[in-house]
């Protein structure tokens, strides 16, 4: 029995290794011209590993959370911190807890980069590797001003997201806010650690 879970053990960190070797490719899938993984200033970051200092080390000591990218592009970074649970169930419909392992607190989990000018995707075609999918976010709801932004977003396996503008539906027309966004406007790029990744990073509570 303890060698099974030694075996799994190991496993776990052996398909964790090779992921991790190969980020410096996890994103072949950018879209030429907003490759800031592949041929940017994100290239040596890893995720999973990177820490707020790595970050700093690129972009300045002020830079762990958000920042300008540079004089296009703003960056936000998330990173694993507190206590973050994943719940799941098995076969017997028996809830399953997991912990994130605390070795991995404070390491890399997510970067968005948005653009400070308009971008237009109206023209953009995304490969048949990305799938397409609506998002929708709604603000504070107060006075009768609230509003739903309603954006395309196009995904692929490797946890990159491309998110365009769509539209906003305004429940007050007369307080209609000034639009930040045209229809096709890249709203913002977002890299994430892949989800079979993260799932190992996870220990199981007893």
């Amino acid at each position: 029995m303890k060698l099974a879970k030694n075996f799994i053990v190991f496993t776990f960190l052996l398909a964790f290794a090779v992921c991790v070797s190969a980020q410096s490719n996890q994103y072949p899938n950018e879209l030429k011209s907003y490759e800031f993984f592949g041929n940017g200033k994100l290239k040596d970051l890893k995720f999973g590993i990177s820490s707020k200092d790595d970050v700093k080390k690129i972009f300045g000591k002020k830079c762990a959370e958000k920042c300008d990218y540079d004089a296009d592009w703003a960056i936000r970074f998330e990173y694993y911190e507190d206590i973050w649970i994943r719940e799941s169930r098995n076969e017997k419909d028996e809830k399953l807890t997991y912990f994130l392992d605390s070795k991995y607190l404070g390491k890399l989990r997510s970067v968005e980069i948005r653009p400070k000018k308009q971008i237009s995707f109206v023209d953009v075609s995304f490969p048949i590797t990305f799938q397409k999918f609506v998002t929708t976010s709604t603000t504070d709801a107060r006075l009768g001003k609230s509003s739903m932004t309603v954006n395309e977003a196009f995904q692929n396996s490797s946890g990159l997201t491309y998110e365009i503008y769509t539209r906003t539906n305004y429940d007050d027309i007369k307080n209609k806010k000034a639009k930040l966004y045209k229809k096709g406007d890249l709203v913002v790029i977002r890299y994430e650690i892949l989800k079979e990744l993260e799932k190992s990073l996870f220990i199981l509570q007893k």
